[in-house]
C-alpha cells in the first residue's frame, strides 16, 4: 500500500531541523506540509509540485515555536526523513505512516535507561480524541512504577519529560490510546553530549 501521507510529531526551534521528502512514484505529486501547534491550529504551510523521483526540502524552520508536522501527497507514494541537529546531538527519524508500523493505537518503547534524560511526545493523528494511556514497568519485576494519562485533541500533543521520568528507572514504557497515534522519544546522556532518537514500536494499529 502506497504511503500518500506522513507524520513528523516535531519540529522546534531549539534544533536545527532539516526534512527531505521524495516522491516515489511514477507521476507528478502535488505535496502539502502542514505545521500545526500543541492546539492543532496551523501555523505555517508550505506546498511544491514534485516530478517523479526527485525530491524536496520544505523550509521547516520557519515556524519559531515547537509544531507537528502532516506532510501529504494528492496520491503519489512519498518517503520522508527528519534530521535534526542540536550542538554534538543528532536525531534521525523516518517520516511515520500507518504503512510504516509507526502509527498504531498501543506503542512500545522497550528499554528506558537509568541515569540518563528521556523525553517523549504523543501526537494524535485521528479524527477525535485520544484517550492515552501511559505506563512505565521496572525491567526486572515487571511492576508498574508510572503511570499517566492525558486526552490528547486531533493533531495536538502530549508531551512527557524528565520530570515524569525522574530518570531512576530501568524499565519500558508502553502507550495505549483510543485514537492512532505517533510516539518519538529523544534520550539524552554523556551531560547532554549525545542523543538516541526513536519512534515507538507499534504493537496495535
Amino acid at each position: 500500500m502506497p504511503v500518500t501521507t506522513l507524520y513528523f510529531a516535531q519540529l522546534d526551534p531549539g534544533w536545527h531541523d532539516w526534512v527531505q521528502v521524495v516522491n516515489v512514484g511514477n507521476a507528478p505529486a502535488k505535496v502539502t506540509c502542514v505545521g500545526r501547534n500543541i492546539e492543532a491550529k496551523t501555523i505555517w504551510s508550505a506546498e511544491h509540485t514534485l516530478p517523479s523521483y526527485h525530491t524536496w526540502t520544505p523550509a521547516v524552520d520557519a515556524p519559531k515555536e515547537s509544531v507537528s508536522l502532516e506532510v501529504r501527497s494528492d496520491g503519489q507514494p512519498i518517503v520522508g526523513e527528519r534530521h535534526c541537529h542540536s550542538g554534538s546531538q543528532v536525531l534521525d527519524f523516518p517520516g511515520a505512516s500507518v504503512f510504516g508500523k509507526t502509527v498504531g493505537r498501543r506503542l512500545f518503547f522497550a528499554e528506558l535507561v537509568a541515569g540518563a534524560v528521556d523525553w517523549f511526545r504523543f501526537l494524535n493523528v485521528g479524527q477525535a480524541d485520544a484517550h492515552v494511556s501511559f505506563v512505565v514497568r521496572q525491567v526486572t519485576t515487571a511492576r508498574i512504577v508510572i503511570q499517566r494519562s492525558q486526552v490528547i485533541k486531533p493533531f495536538a500533543w502530549w508531551d512527557v519529560g524528565d520530570k515524569v521520568m525522574g530518570g531512576a528507572v530501568q524499565g519500558t514504557v508502553e502507550v495505549v490510546s483510543t485514537q492512532p497515534i505517533v510516539g518519538e522519544r529523544h534520550l539524552h546522556y554523556k551531560g547532554g553530549q549525545i542523543a538516541v532518537g526513536q519512534l515507538g514500536q507499534v504493537l496495535e494499529a
